[in-house]
């Protein structure tokens, strides 16, 4: 039918129904913005460990890591040996006093071992900075595995510790159990500071919400890294990491779990 024709047919459609008119004129709804996610917009920095390279790529911000003593796998992994081998990842510094609230993730395969190995390990020993010693002075570490405590009926358990002076100035929340060996797993540590909480979280579900009152700008972070400690006697991390995220911000519970289920290859 010629263009014409059908205006004319328009013309008289709508002679005899008006509302016609309104919904020719009118344009189509436009679709509501998409709203991004908070755990796409508290991300601050993430390591996929994907390459060969001797850095470890921050994909999100631009606090790129560098290893120490050891390499990538190529396949978006970082397999590091433990006990005292030195191999590690060191982050930038200032990396987490900068944050009043926050949230550590990571994807890991522990391959077991020693007492007291670090997931993470922010702070400083004393001894300045690259340099640990026998003792930490302010930090904030996760260790797979924390030595049991009779006096305190604490188990040989999962464990995260913030201190400002050393061991004897210790706040920490202590899981039930070790961090699962031969396994990839998930582990989170959230710290609110308007809560005054730090919870620990594995797979998606709260292990343990302990009272903290401290903030995280009293720690002098010139030693952040993943898999050593500032304990100079603590064996490395034996494992796999797949991922490790910070956050600025305490993330929920329910968006804990939503992280867990995307896994570690999620988009955001």
């Amino acid at each position: 039918m010629a263009k014409a024709a059908f205006s004319w047919l328009l013309l008289g459609a709508a002679a005899c129904n008006p509302n016609l008119v309104d919904a020719v004129q009118d344009p189509l709804p436009e679709p509501p913005p998409v709203v991004a996610s908070p755990l796409e917009t508290s991300l601050l920095h993430r390591y996929s460990f994907e390459g060969d390279a001797m850095l470890v790529l921050d994909s999100k911000g631009a606090a790129h890591g560098q290893l120490i003593g050891a390499k990538l796998a190529g396949d978006g992994t970082l397999p590091l040996a433990g006990e005292h081998t030195g191999q590690y990842v060191n982050l930038p510094n200032g990396i987490v006093s900068g944050l009043t609230d926050a949230t550590f993730e990571a994807w890991l395969t522990w391959n077991g071992g020693a007492l007291w190995q670090r997931i993470f390990d922010f702070g400083d020993s004393g001894n300045g900075e690259d340099m640990p010693r026998t003792d930490g002075t302010s930090y904030l570490f996760l260790t797979t595995k924390a030595a049991p405590d009779t006096t305190l009926m604490l188990p040989a358990g999962l464990r995260v510790a913030y201190s400002q002076n050393g061991v004897d100035n210790e706040v920490f929340c202590t899981a039930s159990m070790p961090f699962p060996s031969g396994v990839e797993t998930h582990v989170a540590v959230v710290i609110d500071h308007a809560a005054k909480s730090m919870a620990l979280y594995q797979d998606g579900a709260l292990l343990r919400d302990c009272t903290l009152a401290r903030p995280l700008s009293a720690i002098d972070d010139v030693n952040n890294w993943l898999g050593h400690s500032n304990y100079g006697v603590d064996a490395d991390l034996g494992g796999i990491y797949d991922e490790f995220r910070i956050y600025g911000a305490a993330l929920s519970a329910t968006q804990i779990e939503d992280s867990f289920l995307a896994g570690p290859d999620a988009p955001h």
